[in-house]
């Protein structure tokens, strides 16, 4: 009887016991597993705060706080793909978490996810504008990205904003500099992280020894690059070439048709003078489209040049020479030979204004269409353009003016001979107003608008006029938009449209253009 009163006992207390942990051990758990975990987080002790907040998270599912240490502990012990999945969770739970946001952008930018990462650490930018380490890490990213202009400013903003960061944004921003090729910018820099931090610390050693010994980063940026792209375009009027260049009026060069094609685009650039202020080299572009039906307006272009820049302190003066020589099916059609100063003002690290002049003497050539060295002559050319970036300079806006006007000779007759072409019907005067609009990624998506007004204004009575007597005037307007998403950090996809409406008195140049196109594009 006696044993059987202790088992009663003994089955009671139990009860009791389970009971006492139905009702408030779980809640006990998560606070003793919380302060466990951020206890041992502090002291590096990644591993076991990592239980610990498993735990906490197993006692409070769902729970956003043990959500967002567990993810900070992977980012620790580089269980980046875990911490992704954790920070996405809290975001799906609370959108306008900004340290999820933040962590996410970290787990993103550590597999190399950069323009996803980017995006995430855009969202929480605008959530916390005030973290520095928002902008620390979005210039480490930027970095990654090659966007060595833009890293600098935003390691400025971590560290305005948490001096603390001093040494290490001083450090990561003399990496952008060399990278730039501006070693003395970036030897200030280091140095300046070596004095604000502690002298023994390892990014001090690791600053030292790039000082030392110069050849661990690169003295400058490469010495050349190289632009391919392919498109796939679908043309429903095919009158103009890509330089902008109307085949001469009547009925055997304008189609009116439409026709799919094939265009390949590349560009290469060598620069074997590179210094802080100096920099000259050589490019050379090919262009080459392929109808699908309208042979005879392949075009084939060849474009070298050869420049020479100056930077002195906020003015960047560049002079170049360009050469073009453009085929149309097959046959010469265009020989350029060009001299173009260009003169950019730096405002600031957001704001630029650019002065371009050209000169431009242009030989037409009589071998596919007929009468086209009439069009033989001189262009000149200014206009000034002004752009002004946001959003650490992944938008930007811009707006330009352009005056130019062709000189072809003919004198000024009074009235033209139908049909009867001549050097006089080509002289005009044109006024071109442009405006830009790029965008900051949407979901790794860029999009990018242009709008453009283009008045040309004749000289002369045409010779295509039905009386002879119609001085010719063109409104043109050219619209654009464009949507591209990166696939690798050096390959990209974009789709565009594009729209162009020349509003002519005189027949044979009034026309509607519609082009759609997808374009793979490389960059090395």
């Amino acid at each position: 009887m006696r044993f059987s009163c202790l088992l009663l006992s003994i089955f009671l207390s139990v009860l009791g016991v389970v009971a006492l942990s139905w009702g408030q051990v779980p809640h006990e758990t998560y606070d003793f597993s919380m302060s466990k975990g951020i206890a041992e987080f502090g002291r590096g002790h990644y591993e076991l705060a990592a239980q610990m907040f498993e735990r906490a998270r197993e006692a409070k599912p769902g729970d956003p706080e043990s959500t967002d240490y567990l993810g900070q502990t992977y980012l620790r012990l580089k269980r980046y793909r875990e911490a992704e999945s954790l920070f996405e969770k809290n975001i799906q739970s609370d959108a306008k978490a900004a340290p999820s946001w933040l962590g996410l952008g970290v787990a993103r930018s550590q597999q190399g996810k950069y323009h996803e990462a980017l995006d995430a650490l855009r969202h929480a930018e605008q959530l916390d504008p005030k973290n520095p380490m928002v902008y620390f890490y979005q210039g480490l990213v930027a970095q990654e990205l090659k966007s060595f202009i833009q890293a600098p400013e935003l390691f400025s903003r971590a560290m305005a904003l948490s001096p603390d960061l001093t040494p290490s944004a001083r450090y990561y921003s003399g990496i952008s500099y060399y990278q730039r090729g501006l070693i003395d910018q970036a030897q200030k820099e280091l140095n300046a992280a070596i004095e604000s931090g502690e002298p023994e610390s390892e990014l001090a050693r690791s600053a030292k020894a790039i000082l030392q010994q110069r050849a661990a980063v690169p003295k400058g940026p490469k010495q050349w690059n190289l632009n391919l792209s392919i498109s796939g375009q679908y043309d429903s009027n095919v009158v103009l070439l890509p330089i902008g260049t109307q085949p001469p009026g009547g009925t055997s060069s304008i189609s009116q048709k439409d026709d799919f094609r094939t265009a390949i685009y590349a560009r290469g650039e060598y620069r074997p003078l590179q210094t802080d202020d100096w920099t000259a080299g050589m490019t050379y572009g090919f262009y080459q489209s392929f109808h699908h039906e309208l042979t005879a307006f392949d075009v084939q272009d060849h474009s070298p040049s050869v420049f020479v820049q100056r930077k002195i302190g906020p003015v960047q003066a560049r002079m170049q020479y360009a050469f073009d020589y453009v085929q149309v099916g097959n046959q010469p059609f265009l020989i350029t030979h060009a001299v173009q100063p260009i003169v950019t003002i730096a405002e600031g690290n957001s704001y630029f204004t650019q002065l371009q002049f050209r000169y431009q003497n242009k030989d037409f050539q009589n071998d596919r269409f007929a009468n086209n060295s009439f069009r033989d002559g001189k262009n000149w050319l200014g206009g000034v353009t002004q752009y002004a970036y946001f959003s650490n300079g992944t938008g930007h806006v811009r707006v330009g003016y352009t005056f130019d006007m062709d000189r072809t000779g003919g004198g000024n007759p009074v009235v033209a001979s139908p049909g009867v072409p001549s050097n006089s019907d080509w002289a005009y005067k044109g006024h071109r107003f442009s405006a830009g609009l790029g965008l900051p990624d949407v979901m790794t998506l860029r999009p990018n608008f242009a709008l453009d007004y283009y008045r040309q204004q004749y000289d002369n009575p045409s010779s295509l006029s039905t009386t002879g007597t119609t001085v010719r005037h063109d409104n043109i307007l050219f619209l654009t938009g464009s949507v591209g998403r990166p696939v690798t950090d050096w390959l990209s996809i974009t789709a565009e449209y594009n729209y162009v409406r020349d509003q002519s008195n005189i027949k044979f140049f009034d026309y509607s253009r519609h082009i759609y196109s997808l374009t793979l594009s490389g960059r090395f």
